[in-house]
């Protein structure tokens, strides 16, 4: 017979192997792009339609961190 408790024990499962992926993806971030993030959503915000222009200057100083 099926029992409903094993459910609570996968869910467990799942959510520690969600909480060690978050983890790692934190501690391998590329902090270096940060400054350049942050430029390029005030360059979108600021002026959309001339954002395509400005987008392969970021991309170019994104390559050289």
């Amino acid at each position: 017979m099926f029992q409903p408790e094993i459910l609570f024990g996968v869910g467990v499962g799942l959510l520690f192997v969600a909480l060690i992926y978050g983890m790692i993806q934190y501690k391998t971030r590329n902090r270096a792009n940060d400054r350049l993030t942050e430029a390029a959503t005030k360059a979108l915000y600021d002026d959309p339609e001339r954002f395509p222009e400005k987008r392969q200057a970021l991309e170019r100083d994104v390559e050289r961190s």
